[in-house]
């Protein structure tokens, strides 16, 4: 980690024009260290460039620099380094990523998911860390930055998003004196906490409530799903994130969780949850996605009922293998 990071500092220290990615369906964490990072380069006298495939949500569009994200790239682009952010693997850039590049730009990977293959030419990752927040804070005081005010606050929205308000096992001791730090340097956590975290919209909020309304229950397992015309009849876009994730993760009898939603491109987005002492990680994986132990995700092509009745035995399974 100590070879990384003097490794990542010193790509950033030489780069005059960077690219910095975050991964579809933006989060908090991915958006949070990403216009951190901005800031910081921007004091430094840098000029980067940030991106990402679809818009930011309204609960993290306020933050500074948001409005600067392109969602495609021109062909011909000036940029002497690619830094991507949160990602496990190149396929999460969406396609931003060039391989073109691959020969003649250096790629900076700063991320925290254990999946992570270690796809790039310097790989910032810390897999015990409860955010990519994380990593990034050494990086910028590696970089001697100073962490205050905005950037404080866009640290603190990928802290708190990524341990849902310090409720996740993931909240260690560091954590908690980690966001004590940030508030204490400027961030603004009634701010985030009222705008990102407590603040739903009312489309996402109706999509709970159809989604909710297919809640099932058998043994330790719950799911529901979600299908495609009910997102359209709520003109509910695919890439808006229904953190139905996240919600369905507070089913008090199930020990692991599912959201199956039907996407316009004839494919399958899942979202699994689980308590501690389970693992969707390895489930996740093995349907070619990835993630946490116990937060992870994947995208399967097929109808909806077909992916249903091939996942739910191997949850099932999952639930076994761990009692």
């Amino acid at each position: 980690m100590k070879t990384a990071l003097r490794q990542a500092a010193a790509l950033l220290q030489q780069s005059e024009r960077p690219l910095l990615i975050s991964h579809p369906r933006p989060d908090g964490d991915t958006i949070g260290s990403t216009l951190a990072l901005r800031l910081a380069l921007r004091e430094l006298g840098k000029d980067p460039i940030i991106a990402c495939i679809h818009p930011l949500g309204e609960n993290l569009a306020y933050l500074p620099g948001a409005d600067q994200y392109q969602e495609t790239l021109p062909d011909e682009i000036d940029i002497d380094l690619v830094v991507v952010i949160d990602m496990s693997d190149l396929d999460r850039t969406g396609g931003l990523y060039r391989e073109e590049w691959r020969d003649r730009i250096p790629l900076l990977v700063i991320d925290h998911h254990a999946t992570n293959d270690a796809f790039g030419d310097v790989n910032l990752v810390d897999p015990t860390s409860a955010a990519t927040v994380m990593p990034m804070i050494e990086l910028l005081e590696a970089l001697d930055v100073k962490i205050q005010d905005e950037l404080a606050t866009c640290l603190l929205v990928g802290l708190l998003t990524d341990t849902r308000g310090l409720r996740t096992q993931s909240t260690s001791p560091t954590v908690l004196r980690t966001v004590s730090s940030l508030i204490e340097a400027g961030g603004e956590y009634v701010k985030v906490m009222q705008k990102t975290l407590d603040s739903v919209p009312y489309k996402k909020m109706r999509g709970w409530g159809k989604a909710l309304d297919r809640l099932q229950l058998n043994g330790a397992v719950a799911w529901t799903t979600f299908p495609l015309d009910e997102k359209k009849a709520l003109a509910i876009s695919d890439h808006a994130d229904l953190d139905l994730g996240n919600l369905l993760s507070r089913v008090a009898e199930a020990n692991i969780t599912a959201a199956f939603v039907e996407m316009r491109d004839e494919t399958v987005k899942i979202s699994f949850r689980a308590r501690p002492g389970y693992d969707v990680a390895t489930v996740a994986a093995s349907l070619g996605g990835g993630g946490h132990r116990l937060a992870a995700g994947c995208t399967l092509d097929g109808s909806l009922e077909a992916v249903v009745d091939r996942v739910l035995p191997m949850l099932h399974r999952a639930v076994e293998s761990a009692e």
